[in-house]
This record gives C-alpha cells, sequence and structure tokens, in this order.
C-alpha cells in the first residue's frame, strides 16, 4: 500500500485471531460509508486481501511491543498521520468523524469521557487513592477506551512515555492484572492523563459511547446512521458505538456486520438490499444462542467453584 500523506487518519488493531480481522473489516466498511474520503491504517499480521483492499495503509505488528492491550501503548509509534483517531476494531462507525476532530483541537491526547475519580472512588482496575497520593492528583479521568486522538508533538510523545512507564512499573502502582496481560489500557492512559493535566474531553450525546450497562432497547441502524440508547441516565447519540468483548458478540452487532458486508459485495448502493431476510434473522439468532448457552453455564459453574461449600 503506498504511504499515507494526509495529515490526520483513522487507525486500528488487528492482528492475530481471525474474529479480530472480522471486526477491522466491519470497522472500515462502515468508515467507507459514513467518512470515506479519511485514510485508514490498520496495524496486522494477517495477508488478508480483503482487509488490505479496505484499508489506505497496511502496517507491520511488531510483536516486540507485547500482546493484546499492550499493543495499544504503542500507538504513537504505529500511526503514519499528524493526527490520529485510534478505533477499536470492535467499533461501528454510524456518522461522518468532524466531531472528534473539533472537539480534540489543541491537545496532544484527549479521549471522550465526562467522570473523574475523586479521593474514596472505587475502580475495579485501579487502586484510585494510592495514585492519587502517589503522584499528588487531585482526581482521575474515567473513560471506555474504544477511541483515542493524538497530534504528533514533543507532548505526545512524552505522554506516550509515561504511560510506558506506568505499564513497566504496573505492579508498584497497584494497576490491577486484566485477563493475564497487565493493566488495561484505561487504566494506564487515565493515570497518564492526569500526571500531563489532561482530562477526558465531554463531547456529550455524541461522540463514542458503549452499549454495556445501558438501559432500555438500543437503536441501531449503521447503512442508515441511525444510532441512540440511553447510557447512565442520559440519552444518546453515538457517532461511533464500541461494542467490546461482550456485545460484540450479540445479535446486533453481528446484524450490523452482515449487513455491511451485503452491502459492499452488492451491485448496487441501496442499502435496502443489504438487510436481512427472515430466514437469516432466525437463523443468526439461533446462532448466538448456540454459542451463548454454553458459555453462560461454563459462567456459572466458575462462579459455584468459587463459593465455599456449605455442608
Amino acid at each position: 500500500m503506498p504511504e499515507a500523506t494526509a495529515r490526520r487518519g483513522i487507525l486500528t488493531l488487528a492482528f492475530g485471531k481471525a474474529r479480530f480481522i472480522d471486526m477491522a473489516k466491519a470497522l472500515a466498511r462502515s468508515l467507507v460509508i459514513h467518512d470515506p474520503d479519511l485514510p485508514r491504517a490498520v496495524v496486522t499480521d494477517s495477508n488478508d486481501a480483503e482487509l488490505r483492499a479496505l484499508f489506505t495503509n497496511c502496517i507491520p505488528y511488531k510483536p516486540e511491543y507485547g500482546s493484546n492491550l499492550r499493543q495499544k501503548m504503542h500507538l504513537d509509534l504505529y500511526s503514519p498521520y499528524d493526527e490520529t483517531l485510534f478505533i477499536d476494531s470492535d467499533c461501528l462507525v454510524v456518522h461522518k468523524l468532524d466531531h472528534f476532530w473539533t472537539a480534540f483541537a489543541g491537545v496532544p491526547f484527549g479521549v471522550p469521557g465526562f467522570r473523574i475519580m475523586r479521593p474514596g472512588a472505587r475502580d475495579e482496575y485501579l487502586d484510585v487513592d494510592f495514585l492519587l497520593q502517589h503522584f499528588s492528583l487531585t482526581g482521575l479521568p474515567k473513560f471506555n477506551g474504544g477511541t483515542y486522538y493524538f497530534k504528533r508533538s514533543p507532548e505526545a510523545a512524552a505522554f506516550f512515555q509515561t504511560a510506558r512507564s506506568l505499564m513497566a512499573n504496573y505492579k508498584e502502582l497497584r494497576l490491577k492484572d486484566f485477563r493475564g496481560d497487565g493493566p488495561n489500557d484505561e487504566s494506564l492512559y487515565s493515570a497518564a492523563l492526569a500526571i500531563h493535566g489532561l482530562s477526558a474531553t465531554d463531547m456529550g450525546e455524541g461522540g463514542m459511547w458503549t452499549p454495556i450497562n445501558s438501559k432500555g432497547p438500543i437503536t441501531l441502524d449503521v447503512l442508515r446512521g441511525v444510532c441512540h440508547f440511553t447510557k447512565e441516565g442520559r440519552p444518546v447519540k453515538p457517532d461511533i458505538i464500541h461494542f467490546a468483548t461482550v456485545w460484540a458478540e450479540t445479535y446486533t452487532y453481528r446484524r450490523e456486520c452482515i449487513k455491511l458486508s451485503k452491502l459492499a459485495r452488492a451491485s448496487s448502493a441501496d442499502i435496502s438490499k443489504a438487510n436481512l431476510s427472515l430466514a437469516e434473522s432466525v437463523e443468526l439468532r439461533a446462532s448466538v444462542l448456540r454459542e451463548r448457552i454454553p458459555r453462560f453455564c461454563r459462567g456459572v459453574l466458575r462462579r459455584l467453584r468459587r463459593q465455599p461449600r456449605k455442608y
């Protein structure tokens, strides 16, 4: 692929298992619909021809950076752009992304969010009080790491260096291990933001939102640019919806991915032809149930094994 010359662009990661490659394809297809002129780069170890055709730049995956979440600590070393919006591969784009470039103008590193953890706050991935005292901080931003913005600059380079130093010393800093791969990216970037005097950026009802722990129904039609649900008591209309691990296994996510794939293969741009037939919808729902029921049963067994026995 040719080297990117654009000032702004999208970056995502897609390496390892085939499902991550498929997620990146769906993300790229949603970008083609809603922001087609925005360059797209993917960090990958795959030679999948369709994946490579969907991205402007294919960047070789560097295993020396570490596995899984540790790769996200090196986004600045991967990106070919002056301004980068990193998007997790398990996201789908619903609208044009101009809102992000405006929201993060003037900051070296930014993430959508509005909550601040103060002394006494509890978080499952870090010891809030310890970090606040250790670094003489007044608060830590709380956010979902589905998207990150950064600008190539000395300030951003210093920020990423801080995040990587925190990763190297995470045990001493009481950052919790995430699935055996060290601390999660949100913990590291939260502490680095606070250390550098930065915070998350409230993008209102737009920006990036995840349906995890949302209330009520989720209305989603990626092809038509429709997405809204209620999150933490506020109605939101995401520009990017982040499904994360749990929601990426649902009927809703898979339905939208199938529609994106059908439209990409269609001979016309008529989005109505990408809708699932009744038979396809029933089969997809059955497939999701067949996969989820065994996982649910395994989860129940794990919880029962952890409970003390009563005789």
